[in-house]
């Protein structure tokens, strides 16, 4: 029997970021924390915007901007107390992955009334359902405003840095305001590693043991349109084969695939869930401060290079839908993800990305607990981890 719950009322296109504050009103809320990272983004035009389009509204708001990448549990409480001190009944994420998977882990710890951190990696559940809670991604990657798992780091009395992913039916937010005009700064570099990030929720929840036939859907779109525009949308290649006169429209066409690319690849991997890529990816990130979708960029063609004995017809299938090539197998698939990795100047491997060898038994030993290992559709050994860890460091999966 399979199941498929996606709750959040999504909503889509250039522009729609005026819709916000109509959506807060209707769900009753007065007082807004607003959640960002401490970058430019809480300095963007596309926030200056929300801002007045929330005093316009009679809204009042509160500013919480001290998000860095992958959220520690420390940030989380600072930013539940403030929630608390100033009486807020409502929240938006605004910004990437990070800032929007704070703003659920404090709605999560202002509902069960805990530190956010009794919940990471310890195996309690969440129980009670989280305040209003609107997702307003400005990149095109982690799919975070459509998904029930948020990710954080935790920090123990040693320093020592894991990543630990959480998941709750609780977590959806109940609004995701994708708008693909709030893309357009995104520099091509970024725009590469948050496109592969999205890539690579789709081709996992794909190839995981826990697909669903309506999960398989939206995967198969979501690598459709990033084969398509991810290219494209980095500056590296025309939209498309039919010439279009104005870049500017091109680059529009290319905002809006990626824009819904990672919004659909959120709403399978909340289904299916991700496997090893993630599994090796969330150490390096936390040990060795590799951006999350710049090493799920990197690690992609290898696993999937090893999955090919147990997920071909699979692998296949991604292929056709990322090329456009009917036919193909499954070698050939890994080869068009790593030939679109090199195209858009992805490092090939994590010593190119310059990750230190001194962290290898680290990352090994974070990436053998991965709580989703049980997902991948091949039952590795941890001595097969181990060499698929070698060659992540210094192979290469020819393109």
């Amino acid at each position: 029997m399979d199941e498929f719950y996606a709750p959040t009322k999504i909503i889509f296109g250039e522009g729609c970021l005026s819709e916000t504050a109509p959506q807060i009103k209707k769900m009753g809320a007065t007082r807004v924390l607003l959640v960002t990272g401490k970058s430019n983004t809480a300095s963007s035009p596309g926030f200056e915007s929300l801002c007045r389009s929330l005093d316009a509204a009679g809204l009042r708001w509160f500013h919480f901007a001290e998000v860095g990448p992958d959220p520690e549990t420390s940030t989380v409480d600072r930013g539940a107390e403030l929630y608390r001190t100033q009486g807020c009944d409502a929240l938006i994420g605004f910004g990437g992955g990070s800032p929007i998977d704070c703003a659920k882990g404090i709605a999560a710890s202002v509902a069960e009334g805990r530190p956010i951190r009794d919940f990471v990696g310890t195996g309690l559940a969440f129980t009670k359902p989280v305040p209003p809670l609107v997702a307003i991604p400005t990149t095109a990657g982690t799919g975070t405003e459509v998904t029930n798992a948020a990710v954080f780091t935790v920090v123990d009395e040693r320093g020592h840095r894991s990543k630990k992913g959480t998941s709750s039916q609780f977590y959806f937010p109940r609004r995701a305001v994708v708008d693909p005009l709030l893309h357009a700064s995104m520099p091509p570099a970024l725009t590469a590693a948050t496109g592969m990030d999205a890539l690579t929720h789709a081709i996992e929840a794909y190839v995981s043991r826990f697909h669903t036939p309506i999960s398989d859907m939206y995967c198969l779109e979501s690598i459709r349109l990033i084969g398509r525009s991810l290219r494209a949308a980095c500056g590296k290649a025309p939209y498309s084969s039919i010439p279009i006169s104005d870049s500017a429209t091109e680059a529009a066409l290319a905002r809006r695939d990626m824009a819904l690319a990672a919004t659909l690849a959120g709403v399978a991997l909340s289904q299916a869930g991700l496997g090893m890529v993630h599994g090796f990816a969330h150490p390096v990130g936390a040990m060795a401060g590799l951006a999350h979708g710049l090493a799920n960029a990197i690690l992609l063609p290898f696993v999937m290079y090893a999955l090919i004995p147990d997920a071909g017809d699979r692998l296949s299938s991604i292929g056709q839908a990322l090329t456009g090539h009917i036919g193909i197998g499954a070698e050939e698939s890994v080869r068009a993800i790593a030939r679109l990795a090199r195209d858009i100047d992805i490092p090939e491997n994590l010593k190119a990305a310059g990750v230190p060898s001194t962290y290898f038994e680290d990352v090994l030993a974070d990436a053998l607990s991965y709580r989703r290992r049980k997902a991948s559709p091949r039952a590795f050994t941890d001595e097969e981890l181990r060499e698929l860890l070698e060659q992540m460091y210094s192979g290469k999966v020819e393109a």
